[in-house]
């Protein structure tokens, strides 16, 4: 069960959706606010597992759209999310806010809603509404390996962890080695390798 849990975990934070929902309630001047969980994905039989699992419901997302999302009630939230806590790694901040929205929503579900629990879903809103907007600026450090004899023509030049099976010091010592050896192939009877389908 704890793997089948850190799978759904993994698709929950590659594919998936937390958020606190704001919509107007009928015949009341406050807005409503409820939790929102769903995994989206274009291969159904990944969603109907984890259906099997943790329950939801599957919708097309759009007509003809081809991508269908779970979409699990308040209550499936409320049992599953703090299970899947731990094994979330993206969405995991997203999470505890959600979880605190739920926990906050259940222990205060008579009306009328005072101005402090209003503000305070709001507040929850807006922090997922922001969690959702990080980005990351990554590049990946180049480190040298050392120095290597190019294939071609003998010349030295520094080989590095971005390319570390570099066998040519340049783009045109390397497309003389690859003509070097279509023209061998031609002068042995064998088709050119741009001749090949």
């Amino acid at each position: 069960m704890n793997s089948q849990l850190a799978y759904i975990a993994g698709m929950l934070d590659g594919e998936g959706s937390l958020c606190v929902g704001k919509y107007p309630r009928k015949g009341n001047r406050y807005l409503g606010y409820r939790a929102y969980m769903c995994i989206a994905n274009t291969y159904v039989p990944v969603l109907e597992f984890i259906k099997s699992i943790i329950g939801g419901k599957i919708v097309e997302q759009g007509k003809g759209s081809g991508c269908y999302s779970l979409t699990l009630t308040t209550n499936e939230i409320r049992r599953w999310l703090p299970e899947l806590l731990n094994h979330l790694i993206v969405k995991k901040n997203q999470a505890e806010v959600l979880l605190a929205f739920l926990e906050r929503q259940a222990n205060n579900s008579s009306a009328p809603i005072s101005d402090e629990l209003l503000n305070f879903y709001e507040s929850c809103y807006q922090k997922l509404k922001e969690l959702k907007k990080i980005r990351f600026k990554f590049k990946e450090p180049v480190i040298s390996l050392g120095l290597k004899k190019c294939f071609q023509c003998g010349t030295e030049f520094e080989l590095n962890s971005r390319y570390p099976k570099k066998k040519f010091c340049s783009i045109i010592c390397r497309h003389t080695n690859h003509m070097k050896k279509s023209n061998e192939r031609i002068r042995a009877g064998i088709p050119a390798w741009s001749s090949i389908n």
